[in-house]
């Protein structure tokens, strides 16, 4: 089979999580002159290593599972209106993204709407994931798309990126943080990973304090089902960035009021096969013309990696 030159690249980026050593493709592994050796599942790097705690492995185990079974239902590529809000998001992140400095999306879920839209422009990108289901099945929506030659999934944890130092341009980890059980570990590793001047996108749940009074409980529950530990104030995200060399240029507070009345809306339409496009987006609008206040569900920021 015939390589891309775009997909050798991306292969190149690759490093072995226990040394740090270059891999070698073979037919069913990858390896490092170190001897260690790591599995292809249908052409997919498995590259996962498991935890020293036993809680930690525990939480990693229930999250893949989890999301196993949740991207093992996607059968088709279809970008939904959210997801293309975050697309918006993405674009300072694509500006800096080249050939020579690709896009990472750690925690890219089976969808990998991010990686199928960068590479749909041309930007060569990697979507890691904890999930096998997921990057089998983002692999094959990507090659529904046509885009697969300048994409590479990879299965891996948010803590222990298996790339070059300074590879990246732009990366993003988007409701990732808030289930990892080594929160800061994982923002270091995506500075690690990103190029001086280059961009990190952090979408997280805000601090709970903030979220309103009637949504709390509502919140708390939905954590405890979707495995969510923690939630950040925009001080904490900012100062974790901090310590690893991320400089904040930019906060967004999102999923206000309107949020709820947009998913319920949203929900009775689908249900009653009545498209609402246009309200749906008017009500988006609404929610960012509050983007400043701190009251929204949801915490992004945007960091320059110095």
């Amino acid at each position: 089979m015939t390589v891309s030159t775009a997909a050798v690249q991306l292969h190149e980026l690759l490093r072995c999580p226990r040394c740090g050593a270059e891999l070698d493709w073979h037919e069913a592994n990858l390896s490092c002159g170190a001897g260690h050796s790591f599995p292809l599942a249908d052409g997919i790097p498995v590259l996962s290593l498991p935890d020293e705690s036993e809680a930690d492995e525990h939480q990693h185990a229930h999250q893949e599972q989890y999301y196993d079974r949740e991207y093992g239902g996607y059968t088709s590529y279809r970008l939904e209106n959210w997801q293309r809000t975050y697309i918006d998001r993405m674009a300072p992140l694509w500006e800096v993204s080249s050939p020579a400095a690709p896009f990472l999306d750690s925690g890219v879920g089976g969808s990998a709407y991010t990686v199928i839209e960068a590479a749909r422009k041309g930007i060569p990108s990697i979507g890691c994931d904890i999930s096998l289901e997921g990057m089998q099945t983002a692999r094959r929506l990507a090659e529904a798309q046509g885009v697969s030659d300048h994409c590479l999934f990879v299965v891996c944890r948010a803590e222990r990126l298996p790339f070059a130092d300074a590879v990246f341009g732009g990366a993003t980890s988007i409701a990732v943080l808030e289930h990892v059980p080594d929160d800061r570990r994982a923002i270091a590793e995506l500075a690690r990973v990103t190029k001086p001047g280059g961009r990190v996108f952090f979408a997280v749940p805000n601090s709970l304090d903030r979220v309103p009074f009637p949504l709390r409980r509502i919140y708390q529950r939905h954590d405890r089902r979707i495995g969510h530990l923690r939630h950040y104030s925009n001080k904490s995200l900012i100062e974790s960035g901090e310590a690893v060399d991320l400089h904040a240029v930019k906060t967004v507070y999102s999923a206000h009021w309107v949020k709820v009345w947009q998913l319920a809306i949203h929900l009775a339409a689908s249900r009653l096969r009545i498209r609402d496009d246009r309200l749906w987006w008017w009500m988006e609008r609404f929610d960012a013309r509050r983007a400043h206040r701190d009251d929204g569900m949801h915490l992004n920021l945007w960091f320059e990696r110095r």
